[in-house]
């Protein structure tokens, strides 16, 4: 551009009084009317979203403490809810020891009365054994003695029997 204004020809930086003199005049007469008719309509644009800004500023601070009130209410409610967690899993776990505690209990008690109850069968048993033992000694003990005595005895032949083995009793016994 400075090349063209400086071989003659119509630039932008050349300057015309006449010209500046109607630009000023131009500008003068919109700022006139700018401020009759347009500035306070601008400047009350201005205000009033000052303003609404200024209210969303005061709104925004207001919720930021609700809200930070509202975290630390929650916090406070979970601190609690986990402190009654932990106080009910305790309680769980003492439970459930004293259940297995009283389980073992009632089983050593049973495995006690289960024992206790055979032994009662097995002495029981060992008495009636002996006792069919003593029975079947007796039965062979006469069958014994009716070979042994196979003739019939007559009342002298079982008197000096009986003599002759209260004989061999008192010599054992002696």
């Amino acid at each position: 551009m400075f090349l063209l204004a400086a071989k003659g020809l119509n630039g932008l930086l050349d300057v015309n009084p006449g010209l500046v003199v109607w630009t000023l005049v131009t500008f003068g007469i919109v700022i006139l009317v700018l401020k009759k008719f347009a500035w306070d309509v601008i400047l009350k644009a201005l205000d009033e979203r000052a303003e609404t800004i200024q209210n969303d500023i005061r709104k925004a601070a207001d919720v930021r403490s609700e809200a930070e009130a509202l975290l630390k209410d929650y916090e406070t409610k979970i601190a609690g809810a986990r402190d009654q967690a932990n106080g009910i899993v305790a309680e769980a776990k003492t439970d459930a020891t004293s259940v297995r505690n009283k389980m073992l209990e009632d089983a050593s008690k049973e495995v006690k009365q289960m024992k206790d109850g055979a032994i009662k069968d097995i002495e029981l048993a060992k008495s009636k054994a002996l006792a069919e033992l003593q029975e079947q000694i007796v039965g062979m003990t006469v069958q014994v003695a009716g070979l042994v005595l196979e003739k019939q005895l007559k009342s002298d032949d079982y008197k000096s029997f009986i003599e002759n083995e209260l004989v061999k009793i008192k010599k054992l016994s002696a």
